[in-house]
């Protein structure tokens, strides 16, 4: 991929003369976080590291990742062009685990080749202890799987996407077995369930042509296992899902389960074809996202409407993705692509 040039991006904060602008004004002019609604108590979240309230009082008295290393970063985010493309990515966890001191659960991957990008989502399953290590897996195994085929010459509509995922879930199973054995010197091998229960990820990936695109638009491919959802927004048609979405509006779950990686059965995912117009995004995004989103047509889905028209500054997309909102306290992660 190459950088993107950022000489007409509006916003950008200059280090060093800021003309009349003094200090405070300049930060009261640019809060670092984006509201839809009600934020709710997100304000009330404890910091990633904060200093104790009292000068002398014994340090440890807030919620560090309970990780190995503490390799998990709070937030990552991307942005770049890849060919006619461009792209932006986020990450970020969400207030309740930053609140339980636990990692982010999400992560995502972005691979290009010269004539493809690839990416994923991958959203890991909080009730798994080490499932931001399948999320992690998940997400670059099935890029680069999904690569290298399309490298040897293989269309988007002729991957062969069940050795994809079983190779993405023999990731998500080494790299437990990985963590387990270099944090407790266990070295047996654990059955398939074992490990799903300490680590299992839905994810969601995207093969888009990065050529220049045809009038008709381009033909891209869609490969997914679980409840992370993909969409195109446009101007003229709004939000248009591609996937099946649990939620209802952004106020009610259908359903709280998922299929995910490592487990795969015949029907636990699922594979299609789509048309990216001139003037669409395609976004992939977890439920973090996706649940406040509902159909696309409530106060998330205008607000992101409106700042994911253009792509938006990477800083800000990782802002708007971090959006504060009452109740909607999940990790998130989203993707967009924007085919002009």
């Amino acid at each position: 991929m190459t950088a993107e040039s950022i000489d007409d991006v509006d916003g950008i904060a200059e280090v060093g003369d800021t003309g009349d602008i003094d200090a405070e004004e300049f930060a009261e002019s640019a809060p670092c976080t984006f509201r839809i609604g009600d934020p709710g108590s997100h304000e009330e979240v404890l910091p990633r590291l904060a200093l104790p309230a009292e000068p002398h009082a014994e340090y440890g008295n807030f919620p560090v990742p309970v990780c190995p290393g503490w390799r998990k970063p709070d937030t990552v985010f991307d942005g770049a062009r890849h060919g006619s493309l461009t792209v932006r990515a986020a990450s970020t966890r969400g207030d309740g685990h930053r609140h339980g001191g636990t990692p982010r659960q999400d992560d995502y991957c972005l691979y290009g080749t010269d004539d493809w990008l690839v990416a994923a989502v991958a959203d890991g399953v909080s009730q798994g202890a080490l499932s931001h290590l399948a999320a992690e897996a998940a997400a670059e195994t099935g890029c680069h799987a999904l690569a290298t085929q399309l490298r040897a010459g293989v269309a988007p509509e002729e991957l062969d996407c069940e050795s994809v995922l079983r190779d993405s879930a023999k990731a998500v199973v080494r790299a437990v077995h990985h963590s387990l054995a270099r944090e407790t010197g266990e070295t047996g091998v654990l059955p398939l369930g074992a490990v799903a229960q300490l680590a299992s990820a839905a994810v969601v990936y995207a093969v888009v042509p990065a050529g220049a695109a045809p009038e008709a638009g381009r033909e891209a491919l869609l490969l997914w296992v679980g409840d992370v959802t993909a969409w195109t927004l446009s101007d003229a048609k709004g939000w248009l899902p591609l996937t099946e979405l649990k939620a209802d509006g952004g106020k009610k779950v259908v359903t709280g389960t998922t299929a995910a990686l490592p487990l795969l059965g015949r029907e636990s995912w699922h594979r299609a074809m789509f048309t990216l117009a001139a003037d669409e995004v395609v976004v992939l995004m977890t439920d973090g996202v996706g649940d406040a989103l509902g159909d696309g047509s409530g106060e998330v889905g205008t607000a992101l409407h409106s700042v994911w028209r253009r792509p938006p500054e990477p800083h800000a997309f990782a802002a708007q993705v971090d959006y504060q909102r009452s109740t909607f306290t999940d990790d998130r992660t989203v993707v967009g692509i924007w085919a002009s």
